[in-house]
C-alpha cells in the first residue's frame, strides 16, 4: 500500500505528529484506573479504557481499537497486580471501543465480553473482515481527503486534514493485526457483576450514541463509565438518534455520580460537562425544528445553528472547531432533519 505519508506530501500538507497512540494513566476513584486516550478531534481515534479493580476480578470497559495499546494496558495492569480480568464490556459497537478484544481474550482465557445485542449484531457485520475493509477503503477515503484539502480555503480543516492523514498512517499497521472478536454475553437490560468484595452494573440506559450504549456503574465509588453518550471535548453525533439522547442523559444524571469516565476526554468530577451536552443536544434540536418550519433548506442549516454558548467553553483550539463541525453539527443537523418535533424540555 503507498505510504500515506507520501500522499501528504503529494498535497504539499507538511505532515504532524498524531498523538493517537498515546494515552497517560489515572486514578479515577479507589477501584478504577482509567487508561485515558490522546484527545480525540482527529479523523481516526481511539477511546478510553478503564479497568475496575476488585478483590478476586477486573472488569474492563472498553478495549480501544489499536492491538498495540491494547497490549500496552495489560502489560500496566500486570505491572499493578491486577487481579485477572474476568469481564470485558464493549459499550457500543464503534471500533474504537473494541477491536482491542483479541488482545484480552489472549491475554486473560476464559474472559467474558459483554454487550448488547444491537452491539454484537453491528460489530459482527461490520468488524468480522476488518482488516481486508480497511485495505480495500483507505485508499479512496485518503483521496477524497486530499482533494478537500485542495479545495479547502480554510486553515482549520487543512490542520484537521493533515493531522488525520498522519494519524491515518500511523493506523496502517494496527488495522492489519485486528482479528475480531464479538461479544459472547448479551446484556439488552442491565446485570449485577461481582468482582469480589465490589459489586459492579451494566446497564442500558436507553439510545445515546447508538441503540446499543451501555454504561457501567461503580455504586461504592459512585463512579459511571458512559461509553460515547458523553465524548469531550466534543460530543459525537455521526448516527446518534437526538431525542433519545436527551432522554438517556436525563437517565445518566440520575446516577448522581460523583465521577463521570466518557468515552473520550478527561475524567469528570462533577456534572457541569453532562448538563452542557444535554442542553447542546436540546438546544440544537429545537433550533433545527424552527429552521425547518420556516422553510431553510437542510443545506443552509449548519451555519445557522447557533452554538456559542458550548463553544465558548469547550471549542477552544483549531482542532477542536473542526471536529465540532464534523462530528457534531453537521451529523446533528442531518439527524434532527429527519425528527418530526423538537425534544421535550427537561
Amino acid at each position: 500500500m503507498r505510504p500515506f505519508i507520501a500522499l501528504i506530501a503529494a498535497v504539499g500538507l507538511p505532515a504532524l505528529a498524531c498523538d493517537m497512540m498515546e494515552y497517560r494513566r489515572v486514578r479515577a476513584s479507589e477501584h478504577v484506573v482509567v487508561f485515558e486516550a490522546a484527545e480525540g478531534t482527529t479523523g481516526v481515534v481511539n477511546g478510553n479504557i478503564v479497568a475496575i479493580l476488585g478483590d478476586e476480578a477486573t472488569l474492563v470497559v472498553d478495549t480501544g481499537q489499536f492491538p498495540s495499546i491494547a497490549r500496552r494496558v495489560v502489560a500496566e495492569l500486570r505491572e499493578m497486580r491486577a487481579p485477572p480480568v474476568r469481564y470485558v464490556v464493549n459499550t457500543h459497537w464503534h471500533g474504537d471501543h473494541l477491536l482491542g478484544n483479541s488482545v484480552f481474550r489472549d491475554a486473560y482465557p476464559g474472559v467474558r465480553f459483554i454487550a448488547h445485542s444491537h452491539t454484537v449484531e453491528q460489530a459482527t457485520r461490520y468488524y468480522s473482515d476488518y482488516a481486508a475493509r480497511m485495505a480495500e477503503r483507505l485508499p479512496a477515503a485518503v483521496e477524497d481527503m486530499k482533494k478537500r484539502a485542495a479545495a479547502s480555503t480554510s486553515e482549520d480543516e487543512k490542520l484537521w486534514i493533515r493531522k488525520t492523514l498522519e494519524c491515518v498512517e500511523r493506523a496502517i499497521p494496527e488495522a492489519r493485526e485486528v482479528v475480531y472478536v464479538a461479544p459472547d454475553t448479551i446484556v439488552d437490560d442491565a446485570r449485577t457483576l461481582d468482582l469480589g468484595g465490589m459489586a459492579v452494573e451494566v446497564r442500558h440506559l436507553g439510545t445515546g450514541n447508538t441503540p446499543g450504549d451501555m454504561v457501567v456503574w461503580v455504586p461504592a465509588d459512585r463512579l459511571v463509565a458512559s461509553g460515547d453518550m458523553v465524548v469531550a471535548p466534543v460530543p459525537y453525533a455521526i448516527g446518534s438518534a437526538l431525542d433519545p439522547w436527551i432522554a438517556t442523559l436525563d437517565a445518566l444524571q440520575r446516577f448522581e455520580a460523583r465521577v463521570l469516565v466518557p468515552g473520550h476526554g478527561p475524567v469528570m468530577r462533577d456534572g457541569t460537562y453532562l448538563a452542557d451536552v444535554k442542553a447542546l443536544i436540546a438546544g440544537t434540536r429545537a433550533q433545527v425544528a424552527a429552521l425547518k418550519a420556516r422553510g431553510v433548506v437542510q443545506a443552509d442549516a449548519a451555519a445557522q445553528i447557533d452554538t456559542g454558548t458550548f463553544r465558548s467553553r469547550y471549542i477552544d483550539t483549531p482542532m477542536r472547531r473542526q471536529a465540532f463541525d464534523e462530528f457534531y453539527v453537521k451529523a446533528v443537523v442531518r439527524k434532527a432533519w429527519a425528527e418530526a418535533t423538537p425534544a421535550a424540555k427537561n
